[in-house]
């Protein structure tokens, strides 16, 4: 049976907390990739994000450079948004063959290189209103991550330095605190001490899990380049296998440490990040299991759900 498609709305958002038969652009729910075939062609990804990329029908820019269509109904060029759509276009050509794809992943690749900051960052100009006390020029985990994955390939490719060391300044930039205009935030919550890359770097902890992992992610890529990034990688695995009791509400995963739970499609996603993780660290594994039964359980799911309805009134 083939995927239901669906045009963007809050239909697709509550079916995924029961089924994964329906999605659309906005709620893909990405297929895992064997780790033999990734392994055999690393310029594959942890998951299958080229629909990202194939299945885009919007604007370009002037210059044939991804648009997002921001909350205010604009067309913006958005840092995060930029970022997946490149990787997704690698992923796209490694699945279709097709150079059209390769070409739109350098071209992409190119813009990254030509609007990183000095500090190794890229900063957005638009935001989501609920997040109105973002900076006014913020940085993403997120973005870093997936643009981290993004050049790398793009190094892989063109064998050209400059994609490989800004891959690396994207990467130190990890590193830089949110006071400081970064991303990193140290915290302590139940008893448990911890550092977080936030995707969203608000006045306080926000502490979204999947921006996080997919800042990993870039590091994981990174240290098979270059060893001395192993050291941050490892850092980070202690720590997530350290929050990570944090995010499990007992019956279903925390988007953030703000007390928001995730979303039927952010919970799929989370939990096939987390045994992405645990191919290569089984400590993992036992997570995405239990947060894989409360997949399985539709009573979870249900009371997610409410709990979720119940977030957005209050």
């Amino acid at each position: 049976m083939e995927k239901l498609m669906f045009s963007h709305g809050k239909i697709i958002t509550i079916l995924q907390y029961f089924t994964d038969r329906v999605d659309d652009y906005w709620h893909i729910l990405y297929p895992l990739i064997d780790p033999k075939n990734r392994e055999a062609d690393p310029f594959l990804y942890f998951y299958d994000i080229s629909r990202k990329a194939t299945d885009f029908d919007g604007p370009f820019s002037d210059d044939g450079i991804y648009l997002f269509k921001g909350y205010d109904g604009s067309w913006h060029l958005h840092a995060l948004e930029i970022s997946q759509y490149t990787l997704a276009c690698w992923l796209a050509w490694r699945k279709t063959a097709d150079d059209i794809w390769l070409q739109r992943a350098m071209h992409h690749c190119d813009w990254l290189l030509s609007h990183q900051d000095e500090d190794g960052g890229w900063r957005i100009k638009h935001k989501n209103p609920i997040y109105s006390d973002l900076p006014d020029h913020w940085p993403s985990a997120l973005a870093q991550g997936l643009a981290i994955s993004a050049l790398i390939r793009a190094y892989r490719c063109r064998k050209e330095l400059r994609y490989l060391e800004a891959a690396k300044k994207a990467a130190l930039f990890l590193e830089k605190r949110c006071e400081d205009g970064g991303v990193k935030r140290v915290f302590s919550r139940k008893s448990i001490d911890g550092f977080l890359y936030e995707e969203y770097p608000r006045r306080h902890l926000s502490g979204v899990l999947n921006g996080y992992i997919s800042a990993i992610f870039g590091l994981s890529e990174l240290s098979e380049l270059d060893e001395e990034f192993s050291v941050i990688l490892r850092s980070n695995l202690e720590n997530l296998l350290r929050i990570l009791p944090l995010y499990d509400s007992g019956f279903w995963s925390f988007y953030a440490l703000d007390g928001n739970l995730d979303s039927g499609f952010y919970h799929r996603l989370v939990t096939k990040q987390l045994y992405s993780l645990g191919e290569e660290d089984e400590r993992f594994l036992p997570f995405a299991e239990r947060f894989e039964r409360y997949t399985r359980c539709k009573r979870c799911a249900l009371r997610a759900l409410v709990g979720k309805i119940f977030g957005k009134i209050s």
